[in-house]
C-alpha cells in the first residue's frame, strides 16, 4: 500500500487540480490554447498599456520620496482612523488611482524597504486593495453598462467600502517605526531598475489573466458554473433577486472582468446588479486574489486573512451600493 508523506498529502489536492487542467489541454488543445491566447490578447491590448505606466510611475514616486511627502499630508487622518504608518496614505491614494494590484505591490515594496512591519502590512492591506477609475468608470460603467453614471456610483461605493473596511482591522496600538523614512533613490540605475521591476510585475498579472481565461472556459464547458449557479439561484429568488444573476456571480468569483460583462448581458435592471458588481468588484475574484497574494506573500499575509478582509470589504461595498441605488435609481 502506497503511503504519502505529510508534505505530499498537503500538496495532493493542488496537484490533482493541476493535472486536471493539463488533461483538459491535452484533450482539447485548440479550444483551451485559444482561451489562453484570448487572455493574453486581453492583457496585451487593455491591461498592460494601462497598468505598466502606473507600476512604473508609482515605483519612481516611491523611490523619489513622494510617499513621505504625500504621507505626511495624510498623516493625521490615516493615523487616527487606521493606526497605520503615515506612508499608507500614499498607498491608499495610489491604489485608488491605479487599481489592482498596485496596492499590494507597494505594501510589498515598503516591507522590503523596512518601512512597514508585518503587523503594519496587515492593517494597510485592509484598506488599500482597490480597483481604479480606469476600469470601474471606463470599462464597467461606460463600456459594459453603457452608463458613466453607474461607473461613478460604483467607484464611490467601492472606495468607501475599502475605507470603512480598514476600520475593522485598525487594532488598538499605534504603529511602531521600524526604520527611518524611505530615502530618495537617485542613483544612475534607478530608472532602469524601475522599468525592470515594473515589467516583471506586469508580466505576473498577465500570466494570471491568461491562465484564468482558460479556467473560466473550462468551468463553463464542464457546466461547473451552471452547477453552482443552480445552487445559489433558489437563495437569490427567495430574496426577490432574478435568478439570471446567479451565473454572473459565480463567474465574477473566478474573474471579475468576465463577471461584470456577464452581469451587463444578463438583462437584469441596473438597480439590482449594481450592488452585486460593487461587492464582487471589492472581493476581486480568484484571479486578482492570486495577483495580490503574489506580492503580499513576503509580508506573511495568510490566505485566510486576505479572504476575510476582502469578504468584509465586499459586504461594505454591497451595502453602500444598495443604499446608493435606492436613492439614485
Amino acid at each position: 500500500m502506497l503511503t504519502l508523506s505529510k508534505n505530499a498529502r498537503k500538496v495532493l489536492p493542488l496537484s490533482l487540480i493541476i493535472c486536471f487542467f493539463v488533461c483538459c489541454l491535452v484533450l482539447n488543445p485548440q479550444k483551451y490554447i485559444e482561451s489562453v491566447f484570448n487572455g493574453m490578447l486581453l492583457f496585451a491590448k487593455n491591461v498592460a498599456p494601462a497598468l505598466f505606466p502606473f507600476f512604473f510611475f508609482t515605483k519612481l514616486l516611491t523611490g523619489l520620496g513622494t510617499a513621505n511627502t504625500l504621507g505626511k499630508i495624510l498623516k493625521r487622518p490615516v493615523s487616527r482612523l487606521y493606526n497605520a504608518p503615515y506612508e499608507s496614505g500614499y498607498i491608499m491614494i495610489m491604489s485608488l488611482i491605479s487599481g489592482y494590484p498596485v496596492g499590494a505591490k507597494l505594501i510589498s515594496d515598503f516591507y522590503s524597504e523596512r518601512i512597514f512591519t508585518l503587523k503594519d502590512c496587515k492593517k494597510v492591506s485592509s484598506f488599500t486593495s482597490t480597483s481604479g477609475p480606469l476600469f470601474v468608470v471606463g470599462t464597467v460603467g461606460t463600456l459594459m453598462l453603457s452608463s458613466p453614471k453607474a461607473g461613478y456610483v460604483l467607484f464611490v461605493c467601492h472606495a468607501l467600502g475599502a475605507m470603512l473596511n480598514g476600520l475593522l482591522y485598525r487594532g488598538k496600538s499605534a504603529p511602531v517605526a521600524v526604520s527611518a523614512p524611505l530615502t530618495p533613490q537617485r542613483d544612475d540605475n534607478f530608472l532602469n531598475t524601475s522599468i525592470t521591476s515594473s515589467i516583471l510585475s506586469v508580466l505576473v498579472v498577465g500570466g494570471y489573466i491568461a491562465i484564468f481565461s482558460m479556467v473560466i472556459d473550462v468551468a463553463l464547458d464542464l457546466k461547473i458554473v451552471d452547477f453552482f449557479a443552480r445552487i445559489i439561484s433558489p437563495l437569490l429568488t427567495l430574496a426577490g433577486i432574478p435568478a439570471q444573476t446567479a451565473k454572473p456571480v459565480i463567474i465574477s468569483l473566478i474573474e471579475i472582468t468576465r463577471g461584470c460583462q456577464s452581469f451587463a448581458d444578463s438583462g437584469v435592471g441596473i438597480k439590482i446588479i449594481l450592488p452585486f458588481i460593487a461587492g464582487l468588484l471589492s472581493f476581486g475574484g480568484l484571479s486578482i486574489t492570486f495577483q495580490s497574494l503574489t506580492f503580499l506573500k513576503q509580508c506573511k499575509i495568510s490566505v485566510p486573512f486576505y479572504f476575510i478582509t476582502k469578504t468584509t470589504q465586499a459586504i461594505f461595498s454591497f451595502i453602500i451600493a444598495l443604499i446608493a441605488c435606492a436613492i439614485l435609481y
